[in-house]
């Protein structure tokens, strides 16, 4: 950036009308004060050198899928005019995506000169979907600040400081749009500085193309501008003053004296670069929005160094900031109505699990329109309702990722005058797989209760007259859950429903293991090839092991592990105990090993219970089967498939949990090439990364993470950019 005077500076704060009509831009003032860091002046000398070394071999940027980059916009605001839209917000993203992409109507503007130079620069930006938590999110945050206004010294990036503390950069581009002071409409930290202030920052009046965005800046270009320097592009001019001898290590932008404001006239020739001049329609210089329409193929390359291999924002590449994460909002249950009398009572219900607020919809039972109230809490008191009348309500629950269904329609009946009270400590007793005894304290006055129940799964419910406080269930459905409620009769009048309660019925039957005790391999249990059999994990750390035999004609192997009633995993060892292969799918999902390198002898199968799961009473079904043909992914035998065709990568972590030390096993029958091991959080962040270069065929590794927090991560094979297949580990020390 040209400097100024003391003088000049002056002379531009008296002319207020002028300043606000140049942009004025801080990120080379922001990189001065950054470099006085000897450590950022040393990540800045290597990302440079990097970039000039790609680029040499990639001079108008590579053919690498598009990336795209998670944004997270921080809006810090003292006025209501500061706090701008979610309208004004989106029209900059969708600037941004216009910009990168070459999709700008004014790109034809560009002077045939510079139309060959026009580059797509392969960039596009998406509002995050998913928090640094792994939670759903808009990607906008709004924080109220006591801060008139923000200066470039980085404290609207600090909490502390009334501003918005930075996302992690591996993951998003943080922008910070507030009041900035000294007539700067932004700034930008370039790549190579504090991870706590990484990000781009825009004034209120600058940022997207409605709203508060103000002429002549009111086309989104100001964050075009700083998100170039973000993206490690200088000034087009080199920020020499006038000298004609500064340079933006660009080779297709033209040398000129310094920067041009407002809508200079084609062609405005400085430091003899007649007869086309200055590229002022770019968008490193400093003309007005309407007037900078490109970027080039020699801008693409550095930005594009900045995601090859080793590149400053490489990790960017492996965000999930832009995917939503897998979350529903679950529809409320647990409906009850208490505390009736004739004009008033409560609805409850139980709580769901991300819900912000809830949606209560109640109306008369005869009525055709509900009234809808919102709720903080997981009840509601109603009032002014008429007595002796029966009244309809259900519940919806608001998540940030959505609003739930509306539960099932439940109902309540207010007193009559004179009244009915509400039958109280509802207990069941005597259950088996089949029946069960409910019980229920006595009502003043009651000639009867009417009991209702139903499986939790239905919607309507079966009445019965009962003349005591109690009712023998007989014909339940075994291992099903029962929803019951009571209401008393007293005379010609009923009273209210007693709050909704619930048992439930125990398994028709359990599980008889014949193969215990072969809790080790030295213990392993004979099985048949071929066969079905059905064993029991029946407590915490339980394992079975069982043996086999395979042949010379029928050497290629399967196990099978299937109908689980808990998270259950298997392996698979050779007659030494050395593991050949794993399968540890999540939940109760089914367990598939094909393995086609084996050979005539002994095999032992490992059944267990991950993290400990188990279940005291329910078998599940193993089958280990041999055959003369390998098995293709989808488990069937293939005698006609050439072996390019066949599952050719096989890779496995053990042990899983691990107290930090975690084994890595990989064998393939293509030539793997830039191969790379991954480690990342939940939040998706990259904790640990190792370059293997070529895999031939195997290829195996001890990974040490006990430096990292205890929790789940997830460690991926890549293949140059593409994650050839992930599986999760429990860091448990």
């Amino acid at each position: 950036m040209k400097r100024m005077s003391f003088f000049a500076l002056l002379a531009f704060a008296m002319l207020s009308l002028q300043l606000n009509a140049q942009r004025s831009c801080g990120a080379m003032d922001h990189l001065h004060q950054m470099m006085q860091d000897p450590t950022v002046a040393q990540n800045r000398a290597a990302i440079e050198q990097f970039t000039a070394n790609w680029v040499s071999s990639h001079p108008n940027g590579s053919s690498r899928a598009i990336v795209t980059i998670p944004v997270v916009v921080h809006v810090l605001y003292r006025t209501t005019s500061q706090n701008i839209s979610d309208a004004q917000i989106q029209s900059q993203i969708d600037v941004l995506n216009a910009d990168f992409a070459k999709l700008n109507a004014d790109a034809a503007n560009t002077p045939s000169a510079f139309q060959s130079l026009v580059a797509n620069v392969d960039i596009q930006f998406c509002l995050a979907q998913r928090d640094p938590s792994g939670n759903p999110t808009t990607g906008i945050i709004r924080k109220s600040t006591t801060v008139t206004s923000f200066s470039t010294n980085d404290n609207i990036k600090r909490s502390a400081n009334g501003g918005s503390d930075a996302w992690p950069r591996d993951s998003y581009l943080n922008i910070w749009v507030g009041n900035i002071s000294g007539g700067i409409l932004g700034y930008a930290q370039f790549p190579g500085g504090s991870a706590s202030t990484d990000g781009v920052v825009i004034n209120y009046t600058a940022f997207g193309t409605n709203g508060t965005a103000a002429a002549p800046f009111n086309k989104g270009r100001t964050a075009t501008h700083e998100v170039g320097h973000w993206l490690n592009l200088y000034h087009i001019w080199g920020d020499d003053g006038t000298g004609c001898t500064g340079s933006d290590n660009v080779s297709d932008t033209p040398n000129q004296a310094d920067e041009n404001y407002g809508c200079p006239s084609f062609p405005t020739v400085s430091c003899s670069n007649g007869p086309n001049g200055d590229m002022f329609m770019n968008y490193m210089d400093y003309t007005d929005d309407a007037c900078m329409f490109m970027f080039t193929n020699g801008q693409k390359a550095r930005m594009q160094a900045l995601f090859a291999t080793g590149g400053a924002r490489a990790a960017l590449l492996n965000s999930l900031g832009c995917q939503a994460p897998n979350v529903t909002c679950g529809t409320p249950t647990g409906l009850a109505a208490s505390g009736i009398t004739t004009t008033a009572g409560t609805i409850s219900w139980s709580a769901v699990s991300g819900a912000t607020s809830y949606n209560l919809q109640y109306k008369l039972s005869t009525a055709s329109t509900y009234t809808t109230v919102a709720v903080t809490g997981t009840n509601f008191s109603l009032s002014g309702l008429t007595a002796g009348t029966t009244y309809n309500y259900q519940v919806q629950a608001v998540c940030a990722s959505g609003a739930s269904a509306y539960s099932t329609t439940a109902s309540f009946t207010t007193l009559s005058e004179g009244g009915c009270g509400t039958p109280g400590s509802l207990a069941s007793s005597g259950i088996t797989a089949s029946g069960a005894t409910v019980s229920w304290s006595a009502v003043s006055g009651a000639t009867s209760y009417n009991l209702q129940y139903k499986l939790s799964s239905a919607s309507t419910f079966t009445t019965v007259s009962v003349t005591g406080t109690s009712y023998a269930f007989t014909g339940l459905a075994a291992s099903s859950t029962y929803n019951y409620q009571v209401q008393a009769v007293c005379g010609g009048t009923t009273g209210s429903y007693a709050a909704l309660a619930s048992f439930t019925t125990s398994a028709a039957s359990t599980c008889t293991d014949t193969y215990e005790s072969n809790n080790s391999i030295s213990a392993a249990k004979t099985i048949a090839v071929g066969t079905d059999i059905r064993a029991l994990i029946g407590t915490a750390g339980d394992n079975d092991y069982f043996k086999f035999t395979s042949t010379s004609s029928q050497k290629y192997i399967q196990i099978t592990l299937t109908n689980l009633p808990a998270d259950y995993d298997v392996r698979l060892y050779r007659s030494n105990g050395s593991q050949v292969a794993i399968s540890q799918n999540s939940g109760t999902t089914s367990e598939t090993i094909n393995y086609n390198n084996g050979s005539a002898g002994t095999y032992y199968v490992r059944v267990y219970g991950y993290n400990n799961a188990f279940n005291a009473s329910s078998c599940y079904t193993l089958k280990a089967s041999i055959s003369s043909s390998r098995f293709r992914v989808d488990g069937t035998e293939d005698e006609t498939l050439p072996s390019s065709k066949l599952s050719d990568f096989k890779y496995q972590i053990f042990p899983n949990p691990t107290n930090g030390q975690v084994n890595v096993e990989l064998s393939t029958v293509d030539l793997m090439e830039n191969a790379s091991i991954q480690v990342t959080d939940i939040a998706g962040k990259t904790v640990f990364f190792q370059n293997i270069g070529t895999i031939e065929s195997n290829y195996s590794n001890t990974l040490d993470l006990s430096y990292l927090e205890n929790g789940m991560y997830f460690i991926a094979v890549l293949e140059g950019n593409q994650r050839k297949q992930v599986q999760k580990v429990l860091l448990a020390k």
